[in-house]
């Protein structure tokens, strides 16, 4: 394969247009770049001034080389393969409105055929919005906070898929051991005695989304089966906001899983686990700049959240985590609000963000909001909940500090069928960071 001028990544590259000089670092998987890049980093270079046709022809050419495609994908103008070349994993999309192509060399990740499966079982899939105690005050305590969020998926096959975890605050003893138990409750039981965790994902490198986990991973990995973590974590060093808690996670993990499955997030990646339909509409990396390629433009750390979409049984559950107007501005400018339409959207950031046209996209007559009532209508919140309720029909927005919640996928949408009350209080100083794995 001969070299283009300025092409740094060893796979195929488009015959046409300009190689923006220098690459994009997009950071590692589970590997701790707080001391600088990584063997696992992800690097993406962007190829300028091209169309859809030169596109198709560079697909052809990766077809025609040793390269293995695995994933096409289409959103709307634009397009996407993932393929793999001399046993690294590349994932390349076409952005029509910026006339580009971005190729992503992901040395951390599994291939997406061998990442998904398909199989099913004869469990009905239920969608928890697992509640999680925050400050009365609404406001920021000793010993709580009022963010965090956890959302757990039990599969038709009787394993679960888990978001994010709550903050460290979130975990007393109590809290923590009633959370394992509901896990352990819904969960099928495996040969072992122990729960599958097909997967457990994690929309950004914030405290109150990973400690969770943590804990969990660190008190009941003996209990537990963990097969997968994905996420679009960026490079610490580019990217600045990261909680340094997010490490322990990474951490844990590690010790406890080392042969876990991995997966980078980068947009237009679509795929299944069990009966439930995954696709990323957004990651951190899509707003890089091509003359700009080691800095990342985005101000709000929460902006970095990757934007999924999920389908269950037919119905669509988005996905926003912390996600900020800046995801909105960008999107408006270059991606596809249209395939952001939903049957229930998780109000981003615990409805501390003002969203109007985001929540205009999706659409969602059911809401699930990661804060309690008192939080999302203080005074300060309201309007943006606002924007939700504009929506929801039939008063469907569920407050997940106030309880947990159940829903089931079905004609009618997502019908909420059972709550559990909240367990645990003020934190016990039971764990620290300092302690964590």
């Amino acid at each position: 394969m001969k070299k283009r001028e300025n092409q740094i990544l060893d796979c195929p590259m488009p015959e046409s247009g300009d190689i923006a000089k220098g690459f994009y670092n997009a950071g590692p998987m589970l590997k701790d770049d707080t001391a600088g890049p990584t063997d696992e980093d992800s690097r993406m270079q962007i190829v300028c001034e091209v169309d859809a046709d030169d596109f198709d022809q560079y697909v052809e050419s990766v077809k025609a080389s040793d390269g293995r495609v695995f994933l096409e994908n289409t959103l709307t103008d634009d397009r996407c393969i993932g393929f793999e070349y001399n046993f690294k994993q590349y994932h390349a999309y076409f952005s029509a409105k910026r006339r580009e192509i971005r190729i992503i060399e992901d040395p951390s990740s599994l291939s997406l055929d061998k990442f998904a499966y398909t199989e099913k079982g004869g469990r009905k899939t239920l969608l928890y919005a697992y509640g999680l105690y925050s400050d009365p005050a609404n406001g920021g305590g000793i010993n709580t906070i009022n963010c965090g969020m956890i959302y757990i998926i039990r599969l038709s096959d009787g394993s679960l898929f888990v978001v994010d975890g709550g903050y460290v605050f979130q975990h007393s003893k109590e809290a923590n051991d009633a959370l394992f138990d509901f896990m352990f409750d819904i969960a099928d039981k495996q040969d072992d005695g122990k729960i599958r965790i097909s997967c457990w994902y994690f929309t950004h490198g914030h405290d109150d989304h990973t400690d969770g986990c943590t804990r969990i991973l660190s008190r009941f990995h003996d209990k537990i089966n963990l097969e997968r973590v994905m996420h679009g974590f960026q490079s610490r060093s580019l990217c600045r906001g990261f909680s340094p808690a997010y490490i322990d996670m990474k951490e844990a993990v590690l010790k406890y899983y080392p042969n876990v499955k991995t997966l980078k997030m980068h947009t237009g990646q679509k795929f299944c686990l069990s009966d439930m339909t995954v696709e990323v509409l957004f990651a951190a990396e899509d707003v890089i700049n091509a003359d700009a390629l080691d800095v990342m433009p985005l101000r709000d750390f929460n902006a970095t959240s990757t934007i999924v979409m999920f389908t269950i049984n037919g119905r669509q559950f988005i996905m926003l985590g912390d996600t900020s107007a800046e995801t909105e501005a960008f999107t408006e400018k270059y991606g596809h609000p249209q395939l952001w339409k939903a049957d229930m959207v998780q109000v981003a950031h615990h409805c501390f963000n003002n969203l109007p046209k985001m929540y205009e996209w999706v659409h969602a007559p059911v809401a699930s909001v990661p804060n309690r009532y008192y939080g999302a209508h203080a005074w300060d919140n309201i309007h943006k909940l606002r924007e939700v309720l504009k929506y929801v029909k039939d008063g469907n927005v569920y407050y997940n500090g106030d309880a947990t919640w159940e829903f089931e996928a079905t004609e009618k949408g997502f019908v909420n069928t059972r709550s559990f009350p909240l367990v645990g209080k003020e934190f016990d100083m039971s764990w620290s960071h300092e302690h964590k794995v």
